[in-house]
């Protein structure tokens, strides 16, 4: 089932005992005990409206500010909590980088990680020098080539792994531009943090392809996310029976206020707008949703 519903029911059969069908199972991992399944595919339309759930509040301006500190280029965790955003620091302290090997790495760094591969792909850390701007390369393939097939944003790039503070979980996109429908976006996850992270790449990946094709002049049509493990932590199963309970509401509405540049103009100044935006240049309207529900983001 596609859009909120669709996560709901997956919430359902990672937490359902004994469902043969569902083949939910225990694992034990890095970072603890997990109910999960595998490869797993939500659905969202997004000509109805932006796919911001609505069964608990999700923290708007969090998922805004990373994605634009993603398309900076920035690894620099502290610029975030700056505006309030403290999703990446338990992962950039000096105890948790040391942990992972990466002595080297300022405190408040993630390391190569996505601004680093988004936009200087396979280049020099920390300063980028020799690596590919994907973004730019993604928004060339759209304009020159819109029914092409090499329009993808990867960030698995296995020679660089070992200098992120943590790998990649929502490793790759694809774009897909429709003459009659617009421009969609299919983005997939190796690990799939259901209930504290799912939500965030939810929307952020929505807030990407609108962004995309506001710049391109064309609608949006729907985004579709595939998830590798797809898991609950043990902590999150209090509130997730909680959330499963709740019926989803209206979405609702991304406005984009900041003007684009003309549709003619070049692909440096469309890269230049995105690395630019600020979260006063995007509004959410109508946003009617359940009670905030705590999720701890498990490090």
């Amino acid at each position: 089932m596609a859009d909120e519903q669709g996560y709901i029911n997956l919430m359902k059969t990672i937490l359902a005992d004994g469902n043969k069908e569902a083949e939910a199972e225990e694992r034990h991992g890095r970072n603890g005990k997990t109910k999960a399944v595998f490869g797993e595919k939500l659905v969202f339309d997004l000509a109805s409206g932006f796919p911001l759930l609505t069964t608990k509040r999700v923290f708007w301006r969090g998922v805004a500010e990373e994605l634009f500190w993603f398309l900076r280029g920035s690894t620099n965790a502290k610029e975030l909590a700056e505006k309030g955003v403290n999703i990446w620091n338990d992962n950039t302290t000096r105890e948790f980088l040391d942990s992972v090997g990466l002595q080297h790495i300022e405190e408040g760094h993630l390391g190569a990680g996505y601004g680093h591969c988004w936009k200087a792909f396979n280049g020099d850390y920390p300063s980028g020098k020799n690596g590919v701007d994907q973004i730019k390369y993604v928004l060339e393939q759209l304009v020159t080539n819109p029914h092409g097939r090499r329009a993808i944003l990867s960030a698995w790039n296995p020679s660089q792994l070992s200098m992120a503070a943590l790998a990649p979980c929502h490793f790759v996109y694809e774009f897909y531009i429709s003459d009659t429908r617009g421009l969609s976006c299919m983005m997939v996850m190796r690990s799939c943090d259901v209930a504290a992270g799912l939500p965030f790449n939810i929307a952020s990946t929505a807030l990407l392809t609108s962004l995309i094709a506001k710049l391109l002049y064309i609608p949006t049509d729907k985004i579709i996310i595939i998830t590798g493990d797809t898991h609950l932590y043990e902590e999150h199963f209090e509130g997730a029976l909680i959330q499963i309970e709740r019926s989803p509401k209206p979405k609702p509405t991304l406005e984009i206020v900041r003007d684009v540049p003309p549709k003619d103009s070049s692909i440096d100044e469309k890269v230049k707008w995105l690395e630019t935006l600020t979260f006063e240049d995007v509004k959410i309207t109508n946003y009617d949703c359940h009670p905030a529900i705590r999720f701890k983001m498990i490090a």
